[in-house]
């Protein structure tokens, strides 16, 4: 069984952050940004999340929102989506990570929705 959780680090030091992480305990993290090589806070660039989370953390490109809007246009959404879907065959507790701080304003709620929705898919090879 699937637990898809998300995260924005927007607005947190650091400490808070990574506390929440904690947490959580994911068995894997996917920064969903457009750039994870850039970041307001270095902190939160892609060589200091990998170097401080380790295996459990990735980029997946494909799921950045180009538009920086809602509703979002993903970079490569069904190609994303297939990712996520080939994590979930050996991984339960995903969290998605970006910036911003609210969910509801923030393009990792339109991920986790489609994510979801196609791992309820018959149709889809799992």
């Amino acid at each position: 069984m699937v637990n898809i959780q998300t995260l924005g680090y927007g607005g947190k030091k650091s400490a808070e952050f990574f506390q929440e992480l904690k947490a959580i305990d994911p068995d894997i993290i996917i920064d969903v940004r457009e750039n994870p090589d850039k970041a307001f806070l270095g902190c939160y660039t892609r060589p200091k999340l990998s170097e401080k989370l380790g295996e459990i953390y990735t980029w997946i490109p494909e799921l950045g929102n180009k538009s920086r809007k809602m509703p979002p246009t993903l970079i490569d959404e069904e190609e994303g989506i297939r990712k996520l879907l080939e994590l979930a065959k050996d991984k339960e507790r995903f969290v998605l990570l970006c910036s911003e701080k609210l969910e509801e304003r923030c393009h990792r709620s339109y991920v986790k929705a489609r994510f979801l929705e196609s791992l309820n898919d018959p149709g889809l090879d799992k």
